[in-house]
């Protein structure tokens, strides 16, 4: 897909936001449309929390599998009930919500990150997604890290998904039929 309006300017367009601003555009609560933001966030926990619990309880996991050396990088990994030895792999990752400052922000930017490393394997499928009521600011840095990941030679797609916030994308994951778990489940299952 070809991304337009996120051309590389001399300075991010947060960096200038009043923290006022930037508190408005970095709280995906604020733009939830189907629910009031406390409703959101309740729902969204409970409906993590469920999913949580389902996959634990039919599947294999390895949870807290470290994969840096500070107390909060580890990740949980959940395997089919009966899975093959070798089987493609899906790596969900939410960027979270930077709350210690600017630097901070600065410094783990999926855009510097990725602009600083080649992909180890270039058939490693990255899928950028953004709701159509997420944040203008979120919009805007999910076409740039597309834009930087495709610099970067990495193999990444980018979609805007229609009639959802930032909490539906997640939420909807544990539909079968949502057209996320469908464009994931292609990608994954293309070239295995």
């Amino acid at each position: 897909m070809d991304v337009h309006g996120a051309g590389r300017g001399p300075e991010a367009p947060w960096k200038s936001m009043s923290a006022e601003e930037l508190e408005n555009q970095y709280s995906p609560s604020r733009w939830v449309v189907r629910l009031g933001a406390e409703e959101a966030l309740r729902t969204h926990s409970q409906i993590g929390i469920e999913a949580t619990r389902r996959a634990r309880a039919t599947g294999r996991s390895l949870l807290h599998v470290p994969y840096g050396d500070a107390k909060g990088e580890t990740l949980d990994i959940y395997l089919p009930p009966e899975a093959p030895e070798a089987l493609p792999i899906f790596v969900f990752v939410h960027g979270g919500y930077w709350q210690c400052g600017r630097e901070d922000a600065q410094r783990n930017s999926p855009q510097l990150l990725t602009a600083l490393t080649q992909p180890a394997d270039p058939t490693c499928q990255v899928l950028v997604i953004v709701g159509q009521h997420d944040s203008p600011e979120f919009q805007r840095q999910s076409r740039e890290f597309y834009q930087t990941l495709r610099r970067g030679g990495w193999k990444a797609s980018f979609e805007e998904l229609r009639n959802v916030d930032h909490f539906e994308i997640i939420e909807n994951l544990t539909q079968k039929d949502d057209v996320l778990t469908q464009i994931i489940l292609k990608t994954i299952f293309r070239e295995f």
